[in-house]
């Protein structure tokens, strides 16, 4: 019988197709891409051939060279969903989300389910900003395949992206599940606990991946910028110095150094690197902030302030750089414009306070009929000052209520009793009347048009109680009294630059014939010893509120400490106070003078060079000396 000249061909034929896969499968691309070539100039619309030779192309990195191969298959064969995957999967990769989709679609229709056309549609929406859609096919597709990662994995990323950050978190989790050992989700993961600001998670989730991959830039980075969030000054500055010295052309790890060194008032070695980011990419709107945060705390505020004012040129909405701004206008003494910036605070994610959902509108700082609601924000000594404005709050309204901090309330029902302060004082999660209006204390200088020439400087504006136990009496034994405070809250964000360590204050302890009240509470309390002999009376222990404390400074002849709750308290009862500031100081003291309109009997020690406290001490020595 005579051979069949078509079965042989046919045959010789698949024998070149089976070298081709076998090359292309082993890595030879350039022999896989010879024999497709022959076989498609033999016959172009022999598909498999075209398929193959479609795949080595991209495979070489002509992905838009593959992407008409692969079309023409497809258009050969609309129904075939191997030839939609492969075109869908080269058209993302050259970011044409839209042609991936129109080609994906059926194929993700298909029956059976085919896993692959599902991810690949999902991803292209996704690159069509169109996530809610991808969310759906994942959540669908996991119950089709539950035990594949990378559906789980996708799946997480589409419900970060809608905001579904649970469904997010046990995506990854289950991902994680199935293959422990997968960097990327780690840090997906790392950055959603970050975000909800579950920071030892996120640190423990960063050190998990840099265990399988110790030399990743990316992962040294977060886990540095998440140690840094924690307090771990020194270990975070050794992660992100280990970044750079990794990918050492990454804008982004000079940056994550830079804005560490500011958090932990580093600015002489922030400015430099900020610069060098700015060098290299002038519009980074969150460098020029930091650079600002920067060259104010070294007394460089006209060129603070045209970086703030670059970075919101580049971005409007950017609240820290509008925060910061308020900072620096409201230190200078441009306070119209300072309070209109500082209502950004309450869009800064990492503020210390939370805004408050209160069931009324926010005061205008006009008349209202009706009940207005006045409540404190952020620390002790914020409530202090600004409680003052409950007298020009209540010449506004019918009836005027306080919020305030339990540990105030006392201390500020007593400055009503006492008819300095009008008003009703309830404390936080108190029930609330109905309300006409409310507003934040911060808020009210700016509402009430507050300058600084027009601040409400009253004298005395609180009152110690008026029955104080025999707990809170000091012992006087003919001298001076004074009162020392060191510390504030380590919350603050200027705290490093405000406390100090209380051994500095020996020197005034031996200046004078004095007797020396410790008025330090809080866990810097306990270093009281530091500062040596020569105290009488210690408030830790024995004050339960910031009555007890107004007992107590009631008692005294002056007040020296930090800028502090304390030294508010003892301005706000109009007992002679002197106050230590560094050379940046806090916005409400201005940046230059010895005295301050928000509390008459407030004298302030301003260090002449940043960090020189001894300075600031010998100065009050002297002054104490003098009398």
């Amino acid at each position: 019988m005579p051979s069949d000249p078509t079965h042989t061909s046919h045959t010789e034929r698949e024998a070149q197709l089976a070298q081709a896969f076998a090359a292309h499968r082993e890595g030879r691309l350039a022999d896989a891409a010879a024999i497709y070539r022959e076989l498609v100039a033999q016959d172009d619309s022999y598909r498999p051939a075209l398929h193959g030779l479609g795949l080595v192309t991209n495979d070489l990195g002509f992905p838009e060279r593959a992407l008409p191969l692969l079309a023409r298959c497809m258009a050969f064969e609309p129904e075939n969903v191997t030839y939609r995957i492969s075109v869908g999967m080269v058209a993302l990769s050259m970011g044409r989300a839209e042609a991936a989709a129109v080609a994906l679609l059926p194929a993700a229709n298909a029956k059976p389910v085919r896993m692959e056309a599902r991810l690949l549609l999902a991803r292209a929406l996704g690159g069509m900003g169109r996530w809610q859609e991808a969310h759906a096919i994942m959540v669908e597709t996991t119950v089709f395949f539950p035990d594949a990662p990378e559906l789980w994995s996708w799946r997480g990323r589409a419900a970060r992206e809608i905001n579904r950050p649970g469904d997010a978190e046990q995506s990854w989790r289950r991902a994680l599940d199935l293959t422990p050992n997968d960097t990327e989700v780690l840090n997906n993961l790392g950055v959603l606990l970050r975000s909800q600001r579950r920071l030892p998670e996120a640190a423990a989730a960063y050190r998990a991946a840099l265990a399988i991959t110790p030399e990743q830039a990316h992962l040294l980075r977060n886990l540095g910028n998440v140690l840094g969030e924690l307090g771990e000054e020194a270990e975070a500055e050794i992660h992100l110095r280990r970044a750079i010295a990794l990918d050492p052309e990454s804008i982004d790890g000079l940056y994550n150094l830079g804005a560490h060194l500011v958090r932990f008032d580093h600015p002489e070695a922030a400015v430099p690197i900020l610069r060098r980011v700015l060098d290299r990419d002038p519009k980074r709107w969150d460098a020029l902030t930091n650079l600002g945060v920067a060259l104010v705390s070294l007394g460089e505020l006209v060129e603070a302030e045209t970086c703030y004012r670059q970075a919101l040129a580049l971005k409007a909405g950017n609240p820290e750089a509008h925060y910061d701004l308020a900072w620096l206008l409201l230190l200078t003494g441009r306070w119209p414009e300072g309070w209109a910036e500082y209502e950004w605070r309450w869009q800064m994610p990492t503020f210390s306070s939370r805004k408050r959902s209160i069931p009324a509108p926010l005061w205008d700082g006009k008349a209202v009929r009706g009940t207005l609601l006045i409540h404190a924000e952020q620390g002790m000594g914020d409530a202090i000052q600004f409680v003052r404005y409950a007298k020009l709050a209540a010449a506004l309204c019918d009836r005027l209520v306080i919020e305030a901090p339990r540990a105030l309330v006392t201390l500020f029902r007593r400055a009503t009793e006492a008819g300095l302060l009008p008003g009703e004082v309830i404390a936080f999660r108190d029930p609330l009347p109905e309300l006409s209006a409310q507003a934040p204390f911060m808020s009210l200088p700016g509402l009430l048009g507050t300058t600084t020439a027009t601040v409400p400087a009253w004298p005395v504006y609180l009152a110690p109680p008026a029955d104080a136990s025999l707990a809170l009496s000091v012992p006087r034994r003919g001298k001076r009294l004074i009162g020392l405070v060191w510390a504030g809250s380590p919350e603050n964000r200027i705290d490093r630059q405000r406390s100090i360590p209380p051994a500095l204050l020996r020197p005034l302890l031996k200046a004078v014939d004095a007797d020396f009240v410790s008025l330090q509470a809080g866990p810097a309390a306990t270093q009281r010893a530091e500062a040596g002999d020569g105290f009488v009376f210690d408030i830790a222990g024995v004050v339960g509120d910031f009555a007890d404390t107004a007992a107590i400074i009631d008692q005294l002849d002056l007040v020296i400490g930090v800028d502090t709750a304390v030294l508010h308290l003892a301005g706000a009862l109009g007992k002679p106070a002197w106050m230590m500031i560094p050379a940046a100081p806090d916005y409400r003291w201005l940046a230059k003078g010895d005295t301050t309109a928000w509390y008459p009997s407030l004298r302030l020690f301003r260090q002449s060079t940043r960090g020189d406290w001894p300075g600031v001490v010998a100065a009050i020595a002297e002054a104490l000396r003098a009398g």
